[in-house]
């Protein structure tokens, strides 16, 4: 399992062993094991517009108190940029997210984008992917149970990050991010690497219409059904494989199969290690709210630049 805690701050983050020695590049998908609190808890506005912040399971509570919730989130992602050996509270500024809603939208992030930073309605409207070419300008999405998917060209130095849950794998986010890296950046398919993170896999991700329906129309049904299918049925029930869907995409837009690395951790089964909105439960959801994990990418300043 290619967790790591060897940085300045001891944060035990998810890295991708293809990526991880990459020059130019940092990456990380954040754990349960942030210091007292998540780093990217779950957010709820209220009539009132105040934010009620959960952690999921037995973590705190903040009702009513928006500064002592922007402290803590500030102070965790603060901690999650500088385990990445970036200049953590130069970046935040820029770090940028989508107001993720399960499209397929990828933005690409330049010099004129704002950061995200710690105001979740401040984030790139209906985007679920982003892409720059920008160092010290991190890209962030958020996850729990969906897959984060992390791209990068070495050759023309983009990076991206996408979050692909069923909706988004339907409608083939990760081939729209990457001919999103070929048109805007002239990146070539054969260069790019990718990692599949850790997300609900199909041992545990039950399914029925209409996500039945949309991976047959999105993929065909002799991948939905046929040999090593996307969809398996046991014992009466439908489980969807969104590890093989996001790979069977990413070799369709022209990736190498020695250029994919596929986590195969399942948030439902390490719920301990990693949010997972299925694993809690709707009741305890309900009353507690639950937990998110982030991935970030960010490319660095090469010395000779």
């Amino acid at each position: 399992m290619a967790i790591y805690s060897d940085n300045l701050v001891g944060l035990a983050l998810f890295q991708f062993e293809l990526l991880r020695n990459q020059t130019g590049l940092v990456h990380g998908i954040s754990t349960r094991h942030a210091p007292r609190f998540p780093l990217f808890p779950h957010l709820e506005s209220s009539e009132t517009n105040e934010w009620e912040v959960s952690g999921g399971g037995k973590r705190p509570m903040l009702l009513n108190n928006p500064i002592r919730y922007a402290t803590l989130i500030r102070q965790r992602r603060l901690e999650f940029l500088a385990a990445l050996g970036l200049d953590a509270p130069t970046v935040i500024l820029s770090l940028t997210a989508g107001q993720q809603r399960h499209t397929a939208n990828v933005a690409c992030i330049g010099p004129t984008a704002y950061g995200a930073e710690l105001n979740w309605r401040r984030s790139l409207p209906d985007i679920d992917a982003v892409v720059t070419d920008l160092p010290n300008l991190p890209l962030m999405t958020i996850h729990a149970d969906c897959p984060p998917l992390i791209l990068f060209d070495p050759v023309q130095k983009v990076a991206a990050t996408v979050h692909s849950g069923w909706r988004g794998t339907v409608g083939k986010i990760g081939l729209v991010a990457v001919e999103t890296m070929m048109q805007k950046y002239g990146c070539l398919p054969a260069n790019i690497l990718a990692g599949i993170g850790p997300s609900i896999g199909p041992c545990c991700y039950q399914v029925g219409e209409p996500v039945l329906t949309q991976v047959c129309e999105a993929f065909g049904e002799s991948a939905a059904y046929g040999t090593n299918p996307l969809l398996q049925n046991r014992e009466g029930s439908w489980y969807f494989d969104l590890w093989a869907a996001n790979c069977l995409l990413l070799l369709e837009a022209g990736l190498l199969p020695t250029h994919i690395e596929n986590s195969q951790l399942c948030t439902f089964c390490h719920a301990d290690l990693f949010f997972s909105y299925r694993a809690i439960g709707e009741a305890q959801r309900h009353a507690n709210g639950y937990g998110l994990f982030g991935s970030i990418v960010a490319l660095t300043q090469l010395p000779s630049q």
